[in-house]
């Protein structure tokens, strides 16, 4: 995250802990799956990840959902494809056939999985799609490669890329909105199998009562967030089911 991403969530981090007396400090992960492993090697930790990790890690390492973010009022978001303002005549992913792809994170929900979904309908997937395919490590990252020409199309976070706007008008005017997908379930905020029920509802408290607060009011106007809501991971089915399209069950 740039300066003013990492202040607030710092903030957040500090607040949370302060709020829900469960001592943390905030450590940031190369990519979803170096996420899980945190999560995996230090169960009693909490993290913010996707809905498709979510999924798969739930399954295989008793993660624990522990809050879904509002976005616009609702915990959902969409999978926008985004493209250069110079590529005028295209209307949607599909237009991008021989093209080079920029994407966040192979786990990615609406930065990978959902294209993937969409090519499949056409019988196509990334790889025999597009001429080449780019891990930009972040959605801020695809954004960047879209405006500056080094990919031609990508499917990013909607709340990255309103995030991103809002505070980047310049870089606003050099893309193009193609199309978006979804609604899905939002990214979530999880936490290891070893927090205890008593923990994970004193962190859902802090959560979910965060407009209460001047802080917490603070906090959720730099995120772009309207609150937070308690889920069931039956919340996550959608994303569930899209995996089972792509990926054979583990077992």
């Amino acid at each position: 995250p740039d300066s003013a991403d990492a202040t607030n969530l710092s903030r957040l981090v500090q607040w949370l802990s302060s709020e829900s007396d469960y001592p943390m400090q905030i450590v940031y992960a190369d990519s979803y799956a170096d996420l899980s492993r945190i999560l995996k090697e230090k169960p009693d930790s909490i993290g913010w990840t996707c809905g498709a990790p979510f999924v798969e890690d739930h399954s295989q390492t008793g993660q624990q959902l522990v809050a879904v973010p509002l976005f616009k009022g609702q915990p959902t978001y969409h999978s926008v494809i985004i493209t250069n303002k110079f590529h005028s005549n295209s209307k949607g992913l599909v237009d991008f056939k021989g093209k080079v792809f920029a994407y966040s994170d192979p786990r990615s929900n609406s930065g990978y999985l959902v294209p993937t979904i969409e090519l499949k309908k056409i019988h196509a997937s990334p790889q025999s799609f597009f001429r080449m395919t780019l891990n930009a490590h972040s959605h801020e990252g695809s954004i960047l490669y879209v405006a500056q020409g080094v990919a031609d199309v990508a499917a990013v976070d909607e709340y990255v890329l309103e995030y991103i706007f809002k505070r980047n008008p310049e870089l606003k005017k050099k893309i193009r909105i193609l199309e978006s997908f979804g609604p899905f379930p939002f990214t979530p905020i999880v936490t290891g199998k070893a927090v205890s029920p008593s923990v994970l509802a004193r962190i859902q408290q802090a959560l979910t009562k965060m407009q209460d607060h001047h802080e917490g009011r603070l906090l959720l106007n730099e995120l772009d967030l309207d609150g937070f809501v308690v889920k069931t991971p039956d919340f996550y089915r959608p994303i569930a089911n899209m995996l089972r399209q792509v990926k054979p069950p583990v077992h």
